[in-house]
């Protein structure tokens, strides 16, 4: 914890390292904190629609972009073609400016 990770932590970048008192991997249990006063979190653009009432969502200008490693998990053997459309499809977001 304390605030290392760009993909759980403080937004990279950030000069303060605020005390990191909470460490949730859930997005819904972060936006459960911030509702509770409890403390900030950044929100992928797929879940502003599931922010609780009174929480606001600003757009974060300048500085370095966020990044996440996204996964996808699938039986094993060889990949159906769903799949691999779905893999191509999240690549391709995923390297979008």
């Amino acid at each position: 914890p304390g605030g290392e990770s760009p993909t759980l932590g403080v937004w990279p970048g950030l000069e303060e390292r605020p005390e990191t008192v909470h460490v949730v991997r859930d997005w819904l249990a972060k936006l459960g904190l911030v509702a509770a006063g409890r403390g900030f979190t950044t929100v992928p653009a797929s879940l502003v629609t599931a922010v609780p009432e009174g929480v606001r969502v600003l757009p974060v200008r300048g500085g370095p972009r966020e990044q996440r490693r996204l996964l996808l998990a699938r039986l094993p053997g060889p990949a159906r073609d769903p799949v691999v459309q779905l893999a191509q499809a999240l690549r391709t977001s995923a390297l979008a400016p």
